[in-house]
């Protein structure tokens, strides 16, 4: 029997939006948590911008007051264009207001964090920071976290909420195979020019000559940009740090030099660049192993393409959290939630890779039938989005 004690004690690893947020879930059905964070409460440099969807948007509504979001922020409508500047296609998220209540945006993974945190603080829930999770040892009744400086922490179960570089995971199931790189960068950037200082109501999104590139203006003025580099060797810590933001901004600018030349300007003049290699990670066969049970990127890690990776995560506290709630072995909630998860988050994934390849064609003919059929794939977009965007959960849905 894996039940949990009366005194429902829970570690968990990692504080970006996932962590903070399971910890409310669980503060609503009785069990204490503790968060534990690797970097320092003031790191505010965590990513660049993402994409919240309803499906996200809808889990964080209840703790977090989402106009706070939008104190930094850029719409989530999306104008599509070719490589002459025509509009071709157009998804607007205007529809999702009255259909699911909140409507997609974009804003500073940093903030939303933040956001999560100070939400999570406010109700009693502490937060450790500079805590680098090394290991986990299991008694018959317990969990043991260990930590690189020395420190010790026991719970009854263990969340790893620590994103696609999981330690958690690797210290879980050591014999599954490393993350790949898949040659592709996601990078972008923050800019200020004259010309682009008024929020814009859509990201544009160009297929340019020779590659992807998209930007939005906030509700501050910035630019805010993104695009994809293709990249052969995977970069070494140290470029990342040095020398691959100017590798990047030179390629960028030679790759858009015959495209609109906002876009040379838009990446010539960013005060900050962005670079994140991309990287596919491996599909494990269980989620979770005796106490310890991985949710979000750990579990399932998704590529940027689609802006899901922390609706998923969100989603996945309200399951679990709800499977602790009406399963008293653990192991059994713990088996649930894999079951119930698996196939909507790997539907997705499958989604998100689809999506990536388009933003690499530059094939003049695949060019051709993009420009000619987008229109009508972004039209089914909308129909076929509710899946995704309408998620609500109960225990006899299937996830």
């Amino acid at each position: 029997m894996t039940a949990i004690k009366e005194s429902k004690k829970v570690i968990i690893i990692g504080a970006g939006v996932a962590g903070p947020i399971l910890a409310l879930q669980l503060k609503k059905i009785g069990f204490e948590s503790e968060v534990f964070e690797s970097r320092s409460e003031d790191n505010t440099k965590e990513g660049a911008f993402l994409g919240l969807t309803p499906n996200g948007l809808n889990v964080l509504k209840e703790f977090v007051d989402l106009r706070r979001l939008k104190e930094d922020y850029t719409p989530g409508s999306m104008k599509f264009f070719n490589s002459k500047g025509k509009q071709i296609a157009k998804l607007d998220t205007t529809y999702q207001k009255q259909q699911y209540g909140v409507e997609t945006l974009q804003l500073k993974r940093a903030n939303l964090n933040k956001y999560a945190r100070i939400a999570a603080t406010d109700a009693g829930i502490k937060i450790e920071y500079n805590k680098k999770f090394v290991s986990y040892r299991e008694t018959n009744e317990q969990v043991i976290a260990y930590f690189a400086d020395g420190a010790a922490v026991t719970g009854d179960i263990m969340i790893g909420c620590d994103g696609m570089f999981s330690e958690v995971r690797n210290q879980l199931f050591p014999e599954v195979s490393a993350i790949q790189y898949t040659k592709l960068i996601s990078t972008g950037g923050y800019a200020k020019i004259p010309e682009l200082s008024k929020t814009l109501d859509s990201i544009r999104m160009t297929f340019g000559e020779r590659g992807f590139f998209a930007y939005s203006v906030s509700d501050k003025g910035e630019v805010w940009w993104f695009n994809n580099y293709f990249r052969e060797q995977q970069p070494k810590p140290q470029e990342i740090e040095k020398t691959l933001k100017t590798e990047i901004q030179d390629h960028l600018a030679d790759v858009h030099k015959n495209d609109d030349p906002l876009f040379s300007k838009i990446i010539k003049n960013s005060h900050e660049i962005i670079a994140y290699p991309i990287y596919d990670v491996p599909k494990i066969l269980h989620w979770h192993k005796g106490r310890v049970c991985l949710i979000g990127d750990a579990a399932h890690g998704i590529s940027p393409h689609i802006g899901q990776g922390a609706s998923l995560a969100l989603e996945d506290t309200v399951v679990i959290a709800e499977l602790l709630k009406s399963h008293k072995d653990y192991g059994t909630a713990f088996q649930i939630f894999q079951s119930e998860r698996q196939p909507r988050v790997e539907k997705i994934i499958k989604s998100a890779r689809k999506i990536g390849d388009t933003k690499t064609k530059t094939n003049p003919i695949a060019a051709w039938f993009r420009d000619r059929l987008i229109g009508f794939f972004i039209g089914r977009q909308i129909q076929q989005l509710d899946w995704i965007y309408g998620w609500t959960y109960s225990h006899k849905n299937n996830g």
